[in-house]
């Protein structure tokens, strides 16, 4: 054995040869690990300030967006001026207050709104506050910034920024100011004074950032962190304002430099284990003391092997127990799992469908045995669930049910037993409706004791994206054997009950009493029919022209969704569009009316009316849907029609979501026409409204209705004209129904008119006769009897 080792040992001359190779080897490695880590720190130095620069470019983005929306602030009291000027010749005060105070109240970094006659101040809102500053003349002022600012301005057309400066009112703040004039004579100023630190909060929650820190110079003076910042940071961006440049500036914190060198320790740590590793390898591989080890490996086989063959034969009936065990355990698992995925909802961990039918057929059946012992079944629906799920996305609308399911089951644990046990038991049927099984109850008590339970859990707010909503629910509740012989028969009559809860306001509990069941199986017959609707052709679309304000030509119509149902007849939109788009059809009967408004459009022109456009909705399932520009462009491509004959009408809510700019952007590109339908009835945003690729807003009826007879509604039309106007958008008036409204949109400058007063909406034969009357006129003036019915 000696003899054998002493065979594979090296000599002495070797070995000094081997060392000799290993430290040479070893001063090679390590310089390659101090210059690659050398190299590592500049990368992630490199990375770091690239990551700050992006930042403090988003900041400074930020900032300009923020000073250009007080900017156009400005720009909206100089429309108002010269359309003031326009048509009165004057100012009249009270409209100027008017104005103003929509304004002043929603910005808190707005000080005042002032106009400037000649230069002297005698229009300020709110006056509270401001009364030093009437009477001011800012050619004679007495600040050098205001004289030659006033100067400045005034032979500008554009809006100008002065200060941080101090105000005559007390406080320091920015002012913006634009010249007005009136038949190219200089009429004054209209001005806009800003409270510096409101904007900026107003602008960012948090100007600082944890990775680096921020200074803000405007005209020379820093407002906001270390003037030293300026001196030789990296980090630098310009933010490009009216009549100047404010800087930014940011230089990396300590933490985020050590950070850096923490990594860069472990880089090293982490090279030398490999380097010396490998040389501990090399080592052994020339040494050649493998070769010991095969031979006492081989050794050591050779035992094993005469050891396994004495007891072969016990471990071979060991091995094949343990193999039937472990198979036994797989078989216990499997059937686990598959039981757990047969009765479980796996988004809440309840039970779902199938374990309900099941258990209320069971529950049904041993209260049956028991006199005096009934089954109250409790069924939920969660109000506006569709609401917070199309405005969110579905992700947050399954963390909605998730806790929502935490909430029906007081958050207890869920565990994996197989089937509910003999109490209260909570089951999912799917999308927002909840079920509790209550058996063993011996009247309505026990029942609205757990009813009024369960709406008291869901009047705490839900967590949403870090702001707070609220959802309640609607429960339906029907006891056996009162209100059903068989389980098909209660839920029937628990949900019948929970329709007539959600009618009778949402956020309680009703009995089921035999009273609902005519109206509510109604509506459960349309939910039904609308399944079989679309490939029945019950569905037609009805069009209302659309009608140009100045001339009375028509130059387009909107498309309009009917449903013929064989029983109901003509079933209301109002009834029938929340169904399909609670149970998802909408998207499938979207497709099928655009298709065919594109198709009948298409057949009109070439009938010879020639360049007229369709307006087509989207609802907010139909812009979820997966290549929706793809759908579109496939039935432009089907029907022939031109992109720029295509109006497609999307509400306020789906044009605010950041997600869907790209959508929009590739909507517009194809040339298609995008307008806003019924807006400021939702979630207005004059600086999302500056960057959607949309080219016209349509004015909600609402407001329209409200034309001579709430001047709220006339001030909020009119505003909406000017702001139009200034962004370059075309306008539409929906609903108008008299003469008085249609009067006042004239006077307004609307671009254009839709409403009975012109034409109801029609079926395509009817639209066509329409089309073919007009083509034999030069224009078409508000029609009168037959065409306005």
């Amino acid at each position: 054995m000696r003899q054998s080792i002493r065979r594979y040992m090296p000599s002495r001359r070797e070995r000094l040869t081997l060392w000799g190779l290993l430290g040479l080897l070893f001063i090679l490695l390590s310089s390659m690990v101090l210059w690659s880590t050398a190299l590592y720190r500049q990368q992630l130095t490199d990375e770091a300030y690239r990551d700050a620069s992006r930042q403090l470019s988003f900041k400074a983005n930020e900032l300009r967006l923020g000073v250009e929306r007080r900017v156009l602030l400005t720009e909206s009291l100089v429309a108002f001026v010269e359309t003031e000027l326009r048509y009165n010749g004057y100012v009249d005060y009270g409209r100027f207050n008017q104005f103003s105070s929509h304004f002043v109240p929603a910005l808190p970094d707005v000080k005042n709104l002032s106009l400037y006659p000649s230069g002297v101040a005698w229009y300020v809102y709110p006056q509270k506050g401001n009364e030093l500053l009437l009477g001011v003349n800012l050619f004679q002022d007495t600040r050098p910034a205001i004289r030659e600012n006033a100067e400045r301005a005034r032979g500008l057309r554009t809006v100008t920024l002065v200060g941080p400066l101090e105000l005559i009112q007390g406080g320091s703040g920015l002012v913006t100011r634009q010249s007005v004039y009136h038949d190219d004579q200089f009429w004054g100023f209209a001005s806009v004074v800003l409270d510096m630190k409101d904007l900026l909060g107003g602008i960012s929650d948090d100007f600082q950032h944890e990775q680096f820190d921020i200074a803000l110079r405007v005209n020379g003076n820093v407002l906001l962190g270390e003037s030293a910042l300026f001196g030789g940071s990296r980090l630098r961006e310009l933010v490009d304002v009216p009549d100047g440049t404010w800087e930014l500036a940011g230089q990396l914190k300590e933490e985020a430099l050590r950070q850096i060198e923490t990594k860069l320790w472990l880089a090293r740590f982490g090279s030398a284990a490999v380097m010396m590793l490998v040389l501990y390898l090399l080592y052994v591989q020339l040494t050649g003391r493998y070769k010991l080890e095969a031979k006492v490996d081989e050794r050591t086989r050779e035992l094993q092997e005469a050891n396994e063959e004495i007891e072969a034969s016990n471990e071979e009936l060991i091995a094949i127990e343990e193999e039937l065990r472990e198979q036994n355990r797989m078989l216990a698992s499997k059937e686990r799992e598959l039981h757990f995925l047969a009765y479980r909802d796996p988004l809440t961990g309840l039970f779902n469908r199938s374990c309900f039918n099941l258990h209320l057929e069971q529950t049904i059946a041993r209260a049956g045995e028991q006199p005096g012992k009934g089954v109250a079944l409790l069924y939920l629906d969660l109000d506006q669930f569709k609401l917070v799920n199309d405005t969110f996305g579905h992700q947050l609308g399954d963390h909605l049910l998730r806790e929502a399911s935490l909430r029906l089951t007081d958050r207890q644990e869920r565990g994996l037993e197989r089937m509910p046990g003999d109490g209260p038991a909570c089951f999912r049927l799917g999308g927002d409706e909840f079920t509790v099984v209550l058996p063993g109850v011996s009247g309505m008590r026990e029942a609205e004791v757990l009813a009024d339970a369960i709406i008291g859990r869901f009047r705490m707010p839900f967590q949403l994206r870090g702001a707070e909503y609220f959802l309640t629910t609607s429960i339906g509740i029907a006891l056996y054997p009162d209100h059903g012989a068989d389980a098909e028969e209660l839920t029937k009559h628990a949900d019948l009950a929970m329709y007539r809860a959600k009618e009778e306001g949402k956020n309680h509990y009703k009995w089921f009493d035999g009273t609902e069941e005519a109206g509510a199986a109604e509506l459960m017959e349309l939910r039904n029919g609308l399944r079989r609707a679309l490939e029945r052709g019950e569905f037609e679309l009805h069009y209302q022209p659309q009608i140009e304000a100045a001339s009375g030509r028509l130059t387009g119509l909107e498309a309009l969704l009917r449903w013929n149902h064989p029983r109901f007849g003509q079933v209301s939109p109002q009834k029938f569009i929340p169904l399909a788009e609670e149970t998802g059809l909408i998207v499938e009967i979207g497709a099928w009316a655009l298709r065919e408004a594109c198709a009948q459009n298409k057949a009109w022109q070439d009938a010879g009316a020639a360049g007229l456009r369709i307006a087509v909705n989207l609802s907010a399932r139909q812009f979820a849907a997966p290549d929706l520009v793809g759908t579109v462009r496939r039935v432009l491509e089907d029907t022939g029609l031109d992109p720029s004959c295509l109006e497609l009408e999307i509400t306020e809510n789906m044009a605010m979501r950041n997600e869907n700019l790209a959508t929009l952007e590739q909507l517009r590109d194809m040339g298609i026409l995008l307008s806003i339908d019924d807006f400021g009835t939702q979630h207005s945003s004059l600086s999302y409204l500056k960057r959607l690729p949309v080219g016209r807003i349509k004015i909600d009826r609402s407001f329209v209705s409200g034309i001579g007879v709430d001047e709220r509604d006339e001030a909020i039309i009119h505003a909406m004209l000017l702001i139009a106007r200034r962004l370059k958008l075309s306008v539409v008036a929906e609903g108008v129904e008299s003469d008085l409204q249609l009067s006042y949109l004239l006077e307004h400058d609307c671009d254009e008119i839709q409403g009975y007063l012109f034409f109801r909406p029609q079926s395509a034969e009817q639209t066509g006769e329409v089309l073919r009357r007009i083509r034999h006129r030069p224009s078409a003036p508000r029609k009168t009897g037959s065409e306005r019915a």
